[in-house]
């Protein structure tokens, strides 16, 4: 347990704690849960991984029970997740740090929209919205993804779908 200052309010608790005691309250919407998290960038350095692998960036689950998964990623200036889609599930993402694109595909993989959020805005994804996440600029983003159920027989799509 640690004390970390977070938008002028001191914490004493984990940020795992906080976020399990947030998300085991029923029928709370996954924006509004992440709302009343009050995250910052400061609070999820312990998450933070760095790109393994073909990856461009790092992803780290930090929480997950039967109803919901927690998800930290790390965008490195210029970097791109794959093109993916969330199986069943629903998910609300929240822009901590930086500045991101949304690229949403159709079904065939063609660009439906381009959509660009900032720190302290989040958006939701359903199962079915394929998209891939893109860092256009030469600083650091982190975001924060909650999604219930938690991931499951989501999949990833072909490069070819990235332009």
């Amino acid at each position: 347990m640690h004390r970390i200052a977070c938008k002028g309010a001191i914490y004493t608790v984990t940020f795992q704690e906080k976020v399990r005691q947030v998300l085991q309250e029923k029928e709370v919407p996954l924006d509004k849960a992440i709302r009343s998290l009050n995250i910052c960038s400061k609070e999820l350095e312990p998450y933070i991984t760095q790109p393994q692998g073909m990856l461009e960036y790092g992803r780290n689950v930090i929480y997950r029970n039967q109803q919901v998964e927690v998800i930290v990623v790390y965008l490195p200036p210029f970097a791109k997740t794959l093109v993916h889609d969330h199986g069943f599930s629903k998910g609300e993402v929240y822009v901590v740090q930086g500045s991101l694109l949304n690229l949403i595909y159709h079904k065939d993989l063609s660009v439906n929209k381009i959509e660009s959020y900032k720190a302290d805005e989040s958006f939701h994804v359903q199962g079915d919205t394929i998209h891939l996440m893109f860092n256009p600029t030469p600083f650091e983003v982190i975001s924060f993804h909650v999604y219930s159920p938690p991931l499951a027989h989501n999949q990833t799509y072909p490069a070819e779908g990235r332009e």
